[in-house]
């Protein structure tokens, strides 16, 4: 029988606890090292360009991409929702997955599409006529012929659908149903038109821009429907009603949590909440050229400020926090074309380039193309480059 003597039971001990010393120096050094490369990734924008690019890999360009071969379809029927890329041709509906592979089809009789779409659910309605469907990621929930022509539509996160219709006896009517298919109720609107409309995130609200002309006046009003009372009482089912001022008109509302109503003007970006009103982002401003603005993301609004000089261009995106009023920047040279936002995600066209961004202003991927880029569709895991000939998937 071998016996250890204490020295070397001395040794064998010094040897493990030496070992975990070096462990936890290692863990140590990389952790420091996380921490080092996360503060200057947030706070030094050449860091998180250099890392972007050289480290994750952010940088994609045309043709390396997974992708969908089209014929010459028109690009307003190529729509983007929930997992799908969806093209409508032929009154067929196809949709396909992040890597280009057909998921379903679905019939649909639609001449003139018209479309919208939140989380899951993809709405599409045929404008000027009455066929309606509501998908659901890759099934039909409903569908429905309307009375009246379709001039508006919108779907929230849980499937509540309101329709604006024209042709009947009434200017305008709105119809609202819930993710089942179940009509909720309408609103009738003599001698008024609706410029847009927009149902909160926990269905019990609907509000509305209603629109009328009198000579050269314009005339706008924004009203807000309780769900609840249009079922039971209608008479006393709008709550609250904002009249603008005259010719001024709202270009887009939007429900965001809390039940802040966000409403796009030409010239500001205001909330209003519970009857009260506050103007929160200006698009008219001395010494600045605001070339964009949107308000269709989650719990954000943004605008772009061009900045020229002799020698070059640059764009300024400002996101605002609407809870906090924090803003967050992302700067980018040159002239930007288009700017398409949804839910976390704004898309930067500058024509052959596009940089995909988070709300906290924070690239998500940069996309470099040989061509001119026709259309972009976006959800929030990724977006469609529409072409002639194909649509490339960029994920992020």
């Amino acid at each position: 029988m071998k016996i250890i003597g204490i020295d070397e039971e001395e040794n064998q001990v010094k040897k493990i606890s030496k070992k975990k010393i070096i462990i936890a120096s290692v863990v140590g050094v990389l952790l420091i090292a996380i921490i080092v490369i996360a503060i200057l990734y947030c706070v030094n924008k050449e860091f998180r360009d250099f890392w972007d690019r050289y480290v994750l890999m952010k940088d994609v360009s045309e043709n390396n991409l997974p992708s969908i071969a089209i014929d010459g379809v028109d690009s307003n029927r190529i729509f983007a929702y929930d997992k799908y890329i969806a093209i409508l041709q032929n009154n067929v509906l196809t949709a396909y997955n992040s890597l280009g592979k057909q998921e379903y089809t679905e019939e649909m009789q639609i001449t003139t599409p018209i479309a919208d779409h939140k989380g899951r659910f993809l709405l599409i309605g045929d404008k000027g006529a009455q066929n309606l469907y509501l998908m659901a990621g890759n099934k039909k929930v409903w569908e429905k012929s309307l009375e009246g022509n379709i001039s508006r539509v919108t779907v929230n996160k849980n499937g509540y659908v309101a329709v604006v219709l024209t042709g009947t006896t009434y200017q305008s009517v709105i119809q609202i149903f819930d993710a089942t298919g179940k009509e909720l109720f309408k609103t009738y609107l003599s001698t008024s038109t609706v410029a847009d409309v927009d149902i909160s995130l926990d269905n019990r609200y609907v509000s509305f821009v209603e629109v009328s002309s009198e000579a050269t006046l314009v005339q706008s009003n924004i009203k807000t429907i309780s769900v609840e009372k249009a079922s039971t009482t209608p008479s006393e089912s709008i709550i609250y009603t904002s009249e603008m001022q005259t010719n001024r008109l709202p270009i887009a509302i939007q429900y965001q949590e809390q039940n802040k109503l966000i409403c796009f003007f030409d010239n500001e970006i205001d909330i209003w909440k519970d009857g009260s009103i506050e103007a929160i982002m200006y698009l008219e401003e001395d010494n600045k050229k605001i070339t964009f603005a949107d308000i269709k993301l989650n719990n954000q609004v943004v605008r772009v400020i061009e900045n020229s000089s002799l020698l070059h261009t640059e764009s300024t995106i400002e996101i605002m926090n609407t809870d906090s009023k924090n803003i967050s920047t992302y700067v980018l040279q040159g002239v930007l074309r288009e700017m398409i936002t949804y839910d976390e995600v704004i898309a930067l066209n500058l024509g052959s380039e596009v940089h995909f961004i988070g709300t906290n202003g924070w690239l998500k991927k940069k996309y470099t193309s040989s061509q001119e880029i026709k259309k972009i569709v976006v959800t929030d895991a990724f977006s469609g480059i529409v072409y002639r000939d194909k649509i490339e998937i960029v994920s992020y």
